[in-house]
């Protein structure tokens, strides 16, 4: 039996679709079409696949169309119903008319976003955090247009702000709210039942404002409005050719106690010592077929030191990269750092102690590939052994991965926290493919 905050979605259908009525007429935006379906069959489709067993519409414009077409595109084992408001009563007081039936968690969704998500592990990470609920979240290039959320290295909300400003306490990169939640159903208490409201845009900033404890799961999966043409025909175009399916387009590696060894605490200094960990190739060259980039991004502080050269350091990564390709694997880039912030030593390279952009949890590294390899940046994610990676993760608003390889991101160099965990780089590749529904959590 599916349990918590799974077993119950409520989706939001009540927009007007203005924006899209130029190209698509009067079809409510639940139905506009995705790849030759409605979009709300995509929806009711993956909901049913991870397990949900009931689905509340909450509808307006068109209600009795999009109740016709649920009834039609629901999949076996799904129980939808669809409630048509009366009058607007917004997308927070649209929950008074279900406040009776909700589960004590739910799953509240916006029927024009289109999501390809692990819907298991999202009400995994949220069940496991509590409070009155967790919010999707990625990183957004655009926070004029939307609103922006700041979070604490335990991922609990410590801002949020509307469209146009970044939230006190953002520490990095901004994160734009996603439009999708686990929350419990007490946040009804603070929802006012004379007029209409705002549930993102005035409930939930409120309550972080409070003090109340709501917490966000940044992720690089596939989360997409469709509220206007340009976005109906990217979303579209993604599902089409397959994208929308993975869970990252690119992978941000960190090279030792991931891909690599690690012999009593230190990293190779010399092509003779590489050593790939167990299934590391495999997992690049899945990520590889998978169609996500792949960029090893690794602080390498044995050249400032004096422990290597410059021409070590790529003579080693050549290794790797040899080591790599001998089973049908590759990086498409290597960004290493060489610098080592100390100042004081005497020993090493002098211009290349001290600080710097590159070295992680700075982020020069991540925007680097990410410029050179043209991902859109919500669409990538940090996969690391050590806390420093899961810093840097959070620094530039993106998703991670702690492996079980290596520090295990047992280390205390930093107090950040994963959104996700995997045994180690293979387990994650195979879940970022979509091989692995039940990847570690």
């Amino acid at each position: 039996m599916t349990r918590g905050a799974l077993a119950q979605a409520v989706v939001l259908c009540g927009g007007l679709g203005t924006r899209l009525r130029d190209a698509l007429g009067d079809v409510p935006k639940a139905l506009v079409p995705i790849a030759g379906r409605p979009l709300l069959e995509h929806l009711l489709l993956s909901l049913g696949r991870a397990g949900t067993r009931e689905v509340l519409l909450l509808a307006g414009h068109r209600g009795e169309r999009v109740a016709t077409a649920a009834r039609a595109l629901a999949p076996a084992g799904l129980r939808v119903e669809t409630l048509v408001e009366a009058v607007p009563l917004g997308t927070a007081g649209a929950l008074h008319l279900v406040a009776a039936r909700l589960a004590p968690r739910f799953l509240l969704l916006f029927g024009d976003v289109y999501a390809a998500l692990d819907w298991r592990r999202f009400a995994s990470h949220a069940g496991a955090r509590g409070g009155l609920g967790t919010v999707l979240l990625h990183r957004t290039d655009h926070p004029e247009d939307c609103d922006t959320v700041a979070l604490d290295d335990a991922h609990r909300v410590v801002g949020w702000s509307r469209r146009g400003a970044l939230p006190a306490g953002a520490g990095g990169a901004a994160l734009g709210n996603a439009a999708l939640a686990v929350l419990h159903r007490d946040v009804l208490d603070y929802v006012p039942r004379e007029r209409p409201s705002d549930l993102y845009g005035e409930v939930l900033p409120a309550l972080v404002d409070a003090g109340a404890a709501l917490h966000g799961y940044t992720t690089s999966e596939y989360v997409r409005d469709v509220g206007t043409p340009a976005r109906l025909a990217e979303v579209d175009a993604d599902v089409r050719s397959g994208r929308a399916r993975l869970r990252a387009e690119l992978a941000l590696l960190d090279r030792d106690g991931v891909l690599a060894v690690e012999r009593d605490g230190r990293p190779a200094l010399r092509p003779a010592e590489v050593r790939l960990l167990p299934r590391a190739a495999r997992a690049v060259r899945t990520l590889n077929e998978a169609g996500i980039r792949t960029a090893l991004v690794t602080n390498q502080a044995a050249v400032a030191r004096g422990l290597m050269s410059p021409a070590d350091l790529e003579a080693v990564h050549a290794r790797l990269a040899a080591l790599l390709a001998a089973e049908g694997a590759h990086l498409d880039l290597v960004l290493a750092c060489p610098h080592h912030p100390e100042t004081h030593h005497a020993e090493g390279v002098p211009a290349l102690r001290g600080p710097c952009a590159c070295r992680k949890p700075r982020t020069g590294m991540v925007e680097r590939a990410l410029a050179e390899l043209g991902v859109r940046p919500w669409r990538a994610v940090v996969v690391g052994d050590a806390t420093v990676d899961l810093a840097l993760a959070r620094r530039a608003g993106l998703a991670s991965i702690a492996v079980a390889t290596g520090k295990g991101a047992t280390d205390r160099a930093f107090p950040a926290r994963p959104v996700w965990r995997s045994a180690d780089v293979d387990a994650a590749a195979r879940w970022l493919t979509g091989q692995d529904e039940d990847a570690d959590r």
